[in-house]
């Protein structure tokens, strides 16, 4: 009987001990499960950071291309050219009907300010001005809004008599609105007569 319970405790003392490694075993397993957990929530963490910081240069990508798109958009520029074009070409007959031929392409209060700023009847004498040279030079604002500045070189007749050509700066501010392209803000920056030297 004492074999048996030798036997029983030896058993019992070798199990008691298997269980112990085992215990231990598990524990390391725990522990680096863990460790490898935490590593793997930094990890997730930085990724989403990276993303997050992919993500913004990907939109500021974006915009920043729509930005040059527009600054090298012959379209735009065609458009500033063309109202400029129409709006400062003009002799008797045309001198009060050029604003109908540009009120889609011009704010209310652009118009206002233009026709403020000289006679709303055509004078009785012979005139007429023409543009003779045109230059735009975009720079984005945001995607739906460019400042252009403009220099434009007219030449003005009265009677026939001609006077020396004339440059005048503009800045201009173009919006989108409703898909359409508007100028909602034209000032005169100055003007000048231009210095031939031979």
């Amino acid at each position: 009987m004492t074999k048996f319970l030798v036997t029983i405790l030896g058993i019992s003392l070798l199990a008691n001990v298997l269980l112990g490694f085992m215990y231990a075993g598990q524990r390391t397993i725990v522990s680096e499960a863990s460790e490898i957990h935490k590593q793997s929530e930094a990890s997730v963490a930085q990724l989403k950071s990276k993303a997050k910081q992919n993500e913004k240069s990907l939109n500021d990508y974006k915009e920043n291309s729509a930005k040059y798109e527009m600054e090298h958009s012959e379209d735009i520029k065609r458009f500033v050219k063309d109202t400029f074009t129409t709006l400062f070409t003009y002799d008797n007959k045309t001198y009060t009907s050029r604003f109908d031929q540009v009120k889609n392409r011009l704010a209310d209060s652009v118009i206002s300010k233009l026709q403020a700023s000289g006679e709303m009847e055509s004078p009785q004498i012979d005139f007429s001005n023409t543009v003779s040279s045109l230059e735009v030079y975009l720079t984005a604002l945001d995607t739906e809004k460019v400042k252009a500045l403009v220099n434009m070189e007219t030449a003005y007749s009265v009677n026939g008599s001609k006077f020396p050509r004339k440059n005048q700066m503009y800045e201009v501010t173009v919006v989108q609105e409703k898909n359409v392209w508007v100028i909602d803000k034209l000032e005169l920056m100055g003007a000048f007569e231009p210095i031939e030297e031979n």
